[in-house]
């Protein structure tokens, strides 16, 4: 009866142990990000909440409004830039303290949030290597001699295993000084040698089609521990950028929510 008892005491305290080791491992990171809750300005691009585990846009104009003289954490191009109230009028302006107002040239990020965001830091260079490049463009049965108007890449380490993966920018869009019967705007990751495509977009050239995209902001938005990342991409004569929100999961990028 005794030892009965004991192997049942037992049994007891190993689900117990079970139990907290589960929650320890993966329940607060799940609290963590049910809690989360931010609202993030995206230049004069786009607004978006995020609560409850679920993106939303914020388009109304009363909701816009309820937005004003509230403090955000902002960054200018990638950049800390410091906390101020915002005011929305044909773009986000700035204030102090004072409500005296902050000039600021560049892209705007800024959210408020009731966690610490973290915030990666990067910077845009030249690309050196076409070898990836020249095998999308293979790939897309581009020619590997195609002018650009954009070539860039940065480097981060954006899975945060310690090894820095690489992204690239390309496109031929706004040609001044040639016209290609295709466009075409690709941004890919490469990690490990193997590409992952986050935007591509290849078309038949008009002269006034076309997107080129641009690396916006690389956070946690949603602190759940894993960066995600901000596309922006502009058009011919059209005022607003399309602004997209991409996560990485089951080995490739998804849109998690866009302005369009």
């Amino acid at each position: 009866m005794k030892k009965g008892r004991m192997k049942y005491i037992v049994l007891i305290i190993v689900l117990i142990i079970y139990g907290v080791f589960m929650y320890l491992f993966f329940g607060i990171d799940e609290t963590r990000e049910r809690k989360a809750t931010t609202t993030l300005l995206i230049g004069n691009s786009a607004v978006w909440n995020y609560s409850f585990r679920s993106w939303m846009n914020i388009t109304n104009n009363q909701t816009l409004s309820s937005l004003n003289w509230q403090k955000f954490t902002t960054y200018v191009n990638n950049q800390f830039f410091g906390n101020y109230s915002v005011w929305l009028d044909d773009k986000w302006y700035l204030f102090d303290d004072n409500r005296q107002a902050v000039n600021y040239q560049g892209d705007l990020f800024a959210y408020q949030a009731d966690f610490d965001m973290d915030v990666l830091p990067f910077t845009v260079s030249d690309i050196d290597d076409f070898s990836y490049v020249n095998q999308v463009l293979e790939e897309h049965e581009l020619s590997s001699n195609a002018s650009y108007t954009l070539a860039k890449m940065t480097s981060f380490d954006f899975d945060k295993d310690g090894v820095l993966e690489d992204f690239y920018f390309v496109s031929n869009v706004f040609a001044t000084d040639f016209f290609p019967d295709k466009y075409f705007s690709f941004v890919f990751m490469v990690k490990s040698g193997k590409i992952y495509m986050l935007y591509e977009d290849v078309d038949q050239n008009d002269g006034t089609n076309g997107c080129r995209p641009q690396l916006y902001t690389v956070a946690d938005f949603d602190n759940d521990r894993d960066y995600e990342l901000i596309l922006v991409c502009s058009k011919y004569s059209v005022q607003t950028p399309v602004a997209m929100l991409y996560e990485f999961s089951d080995g490739e990028f998804k849109i998690v929510i866009s302005n369009q």
